[in-house]
């Protein structure tokens, strides 16, 4: 079992970096953060050439509601960074995704925290800095393997 001290410690440092409001400091959204975060999903988990995602998909994978998605999607709508397209065989079918401003956003955003990370490595120097990718990769994995058997035990 860990000492007691350093769960503390450690449990600290998370909130922090949790509470951290500069990554994106160079970008203000006019969106809230979750917000965001969908967009920011959508960015990076789209597949090239596909026409957008469906709602119902989003939601399953963010583990959000229906009325939360629509409420997140209507928001970046709003704001002209993502857009929702009609199926051309199914018009029924409606898939949202990134405008071109959406992806200029999420890109913005990206070379922010880039900054941001590169200062807090900076901060740390090489040493300090590989080993916190490699302790963070462990716990990464450790994370994944514990998310694998519960899913695995759910079956």
């Amino acid at each position: 079992m860990a000492d007691a001290d350093l769960v503390i410690e450690f449990v600290a440092t998370l909130h922090e970096l949790r509470r951290y409001k500069g990554w994106y400091r160079g970008c203000p959204f006019p969106v809230r953060k979750n917000a965001v975060t969908l967009l920011m999903y959508l960015h990076h988990h789209l597949p090239q050439g596909s026409p957008g995602m469906q709602p119902s998909e989003l939601g399953e994978r963010l583990k959000l509601t229906r009325p939360t998605v629509t409420t997140l999607v209507n928001s970046l709508e709003e704001h002209d960074l993502v857009e929702r397209v009609n199926d051309e065989d199914d018009r029924r079918v409606i898939y949202v995704r990134p405008t071109s401003r959406g992806l200029a956003a999420v890109q913005q955003a990206k070379e922010e925290f880039a900054k941001n990370i590169a200062e807090i490595m900076d901060h740390l120097g090489p040493e300090d800095g590989k080993e916190l990718v490699r302790i963070s990769r462990k716990v990464r994995e450790f994370l994944a393997s514990r998310r694998q058997e519960r899913e695995g035990g759910n079956s």
